[in-house]
């Protein structure tokens, strides 16, 4: 016998499964506890198993809740996506864009493409996320597009590379690695350092210790960060040196953290744009296509640090 499954049996079993109380989940969908009650009886029906164990005093998921219930929140974020795209479609507001970043990157991109896309019709949404999860999510359907730090993708995938970005680093203003300019990675050698977690970004955390023990310096890293608000704290007590990008330094302006480039040819990690090569939303093409020319108009590098020092040239990127 074909299964029918509504959504709104779907959407009342999410409740319950989030509450963990029936009374709650029905007052969260503003409807009777009756109601949300004989739903997910029907919906238990129709798949022939039991999601819930019910006692006077707690409800748990069952084993087929646990595997059943991960798959009915994608149903409903699609549907409520569907929902959403076709309301801005019948309100001729345009294509709509989710766009996974990586926190650092974000306000960046967002910032300028935003007024090039204006005149496009293209309703951008930006969802915050970490490099590795924005991929997965690419794959799963779930992006249309990903701006992080990473590697060229795997063949599924198609890319920018937007910014090969110089890295530099962070000292407490009265370090005695100041100095007046840039200077060799092997200074840091021996030194505690404060880089990115690997559990954050394994490509970045490896590629910057990589690129560091490939111009000399011995890497002895005392502690990891996952934004560049974690890692000021560190400087500011001396405890750390902090290694990160040109641009999250210009955005982190502090008036006791000096931030120094290296001397050339710089350390650096790429920030690209990302997307499926299968895919057929025509307002990713449009997105690309205006990050590109903003990419070649030199507009996604700082021209200088907060402190005034003139960032080295980076690489050219294709």
């Amino acid at each position: 016998m074909e299964v029918v499954v509504e959504l709104r049996q779907l959407a009342y079993a999410l409740a319950v499964a989030e509450e963990l109380h029936f009374g709650r989940a029905a007052a969260r969908m503003r409807v009777s506890q009756q109601s949300v009650s004989e739903q997910v009886r029907r919906l238990e029906r129709e798949l022939g198993a039991a999601l819930f164990v019910r006692t006077s005093r707690r409800v748990a998921l069952t084993a087929v809740g646990e595997a059943f219930l991960p798959e009915a929140r994608r149903a409903v974020r699609a549907a409520q996506r569907a929902r959403d795209v076709g309301r801005r479609a019948a309100q001729g507001l345009g294509r709509e864009l989710r766009v996974g970043y990586a926190e650092d990157l974000g306000p960046r991109l967002f910032q300028l493409t935003g007024p090039a896309l204006a005149g496009e019709r293209v309703h951008v949404t930006p969802v915050p996320m970490r490099t590795p999860e924005q991929l997965a999510e690419l794959r799963e359907q779930r992006l249309d597009l990903a701006f992080g730090w990473a590697p060229p993708p795997a063949p599924d995938l198609e890319d920018l590379l937007v910014t090969r970005e110089p890295l530099v680093a962070a000292m407490a203003a009265d370090h005695p690695l100041v100095g007046a300019g840039p200077f060799d990675p092997r200074a840091l050698s021996g030194r505690p350092l404060v880089v990115v977690q690997r559990a954050v970004n394994p490509w970045l955390h490896d590629a910057i210790l990589r690129q560091l023990h490939d111009r000399g310096a011995t890497v002895t890293v005392t502690a990891e960060h996952s934004t560049i608000d974690q890692v000021l704290p560190l400087v500011l007590s001396s405890a750390a040196v902090g290694v990160t990008t040109a641009s999250a330094a210009a955005s982190r302006s502090h008036p006791g953290v000096v931030y120094r480039p290296f001397t050339a040819p710089s350390p650096t990690v790429d920030h690209r744009l990302v997307w499926r090569r299968d895919t057929g939303n025509r307002a990713v093409t449009t997105f690309v296509d205006v990050a590109r020319r903003l990419r070649d108009s030199g507009a996604f590098l700082p021209a200088e640090l907060p402190t005034g020092l003139p960032l080295p040239a980076a690489p050219g990127a294709r």
